[in-house]
Formats: structure tokens, sequence, C-alpha cells
């Protein structure tokens, strides 16, 4: 018994060591086949659940490439930076879409983590339990040992994109509140309707003293600028987003702000 339960911790740490991204994560179970043991059925099923949630999660959240630009006008000498987010297809997505992304990116992250957590609690009880199965425990041997490798690379993906959407809800907030209420206060001689209504609806533009260094995600510091021309036209050329009323929040209120501060706190 005793050689037996050092297979089954050897078998768990093997697992445990495993760190891959969320795309890479291996876990073949068919969605069907069974042991006939709760505790092992019931772990294999969990496990199930947990990785097509950080699939789903991972895919979802990393379809959204958040910008930020800074921009000068010639004329006035006066500074801007802008944010604004773009979908998979490099089209334009409103704000209130973004808020929603914000929030689902940070909630739906905490809840994943948490229950990944739970399922930790859950890894022993089904390794002990694979000695009952007889010869059966080596062909459910390999979801049990699995489980582990699932739960450590899966919350290690999940802490990175909700680490980069905490991030990114930061300062979208920052700019949604120093932004500048009407694009056509900017002196720019080519902005249209058309331009002024995009940027209402899903650009922040803010005013700023200096420029400042700006870090992007997988490039150097460095920082860019552009002419207020070049940044504002090239705007006009995105497409938006078709916007699903059901994933938009067009506020972000106070007790946005009491996420964020709560999500940064476990980061």
């Amino acid at each position: 018994m005793k050689k037996i339960l050092w297979i089954m911790l050897a078998l768990l740490t093997l697992g445990s060591q495993v760190e891959v991204n969320a795309q890479k994560i291996k876990w073949n179970w068919d969605g069907k086949t069974l042991s006939g043991n709760t505790k092992i059925d019931n772990y294999i099923k969990t496990i199930d659940t947990l990785y097509n949630k950080v699939q789903s999660y991972v895919d979802n959240m990393d379809k959204y490439q958040m910008v930020t630009e800074q921009f000068e006008d010639a004329k006035t000498g006066k500074k801007y930076e802008m944010a604004y987010m773009l979908d998979e297809s490099g089209k334009l997505v409103s704000r209130g879409t973004v808020n929603w992304q914000c929030v689902q990116a940070i909630t739906q992250g905490a809840s994943i983590i948490l229950d990944m957590t739970n399922a930790g609690l859950l890894s022993a009880d089904a390794a002990l339990a694979l000695p009952e199965l007889g010869l059966k425990a080596l062909k459910f041997g390999k979801y049990v040992k699995g489980g582990p490798a699932v739960i450590s690379a899966g919350t290690k993906a999940i802490k990175d994109v909700r680490k980069r959407w905490i991030n990114n809800s930061r300062t979208w907030k920052d700019m949604k509140v120093d932004a500048i209420e009407d694009p056509k206060s900017i002196n720019y001689d080519g902005m249209t309707d058309a331009l002024a209504q995009t940027l209402n609806k899903c650009v922040y533009i803010k005013e700023v003293k200096e420029f400042s260094e700006t870090k992007q995600e997988g490039k150097s510091e460095s920082t860019q600028i552009k002419d207020m021309g070049t940044a504002l036209s090239d705007i006009a050329k995105l497409e938006q987003a078709k916007e699903d009323a059901r994933q938009s929040n067009e506020n972000l209120d106070e007790g946005f702000d009491d996420l964020l501060k709560d999500a940064e706190k476990d980061a």
C-alpha cells in the first residue's frame, strides 16, 4: 500500500511541474468515458470543465488589443494621448464593449482561479482512489495525473491574461476621467462629423503637458509620437466592429473602480 501511495504522489508531482500556456495544455478526455469510481469521475469531469473554461477565457480575452498613442498639434504645440481597442480583425471596438470586456476579464478570471484552487483539493483523493480500479487504473491514471498539469498551466494562463486586462482597465479608466468631451474642440482641419462620431464612440483622447514613455506588449520601451494629422487620419480609416448589446456597458462607475482596486491587490 505504501508503494502505491508513493506512485500516486509521484504522478501528482509530475503533473504539477508541467508549465505550458493555455493553448498547449494536454487534456484528451473524450467527455464520455468514465471509470465508475465516483471520486475519480467527479475529478475528471471537474478538470474537463476547467480546461474548457480556460480555453474559452484565453481565446476570448486575447482577441482584443489595447492601443495607446501620443500625438502633437504642430500649430499650437499641444500634446495629446489617446487610447482605443482593436479586435482580432483590426476593427475598432466601442467604449461600451471595452468596458464590458474589462469587467468580464477581471471577474471571470478570478472565478476560474478560485475553481482551480478548489479542484486542486480533489487531486489527492482521486489519486488515492486509483488502486480501487484494478487494471483500469492505468487507463484513468493519465487523466488523474493530467489534472494538476491543467490546474497549474491553466492558473498561470488565466493570471497572465487577467493581469494584462487589469493594466488595460486602469489605462482605460484613467483615460475616461481626463478625456476631452468634444473631439471637435481639437484644432484639426480634417475633423469631420464621421470622425468625431467615431472618436466619441470608440476612442478616449486627453491633453497632456508632457509626453511619457509608453510600453506596449512585446515591445521595448519607446516614446511613440505621431503628428496630429497622421494619428487621427489613421483612426478615420479604421472600420468599427459590430457591437453586441449584451456585451456592452456604457458606464464605468465607482463600483468598477473598487473592483479594479481589489483586482490589483491580488494580481
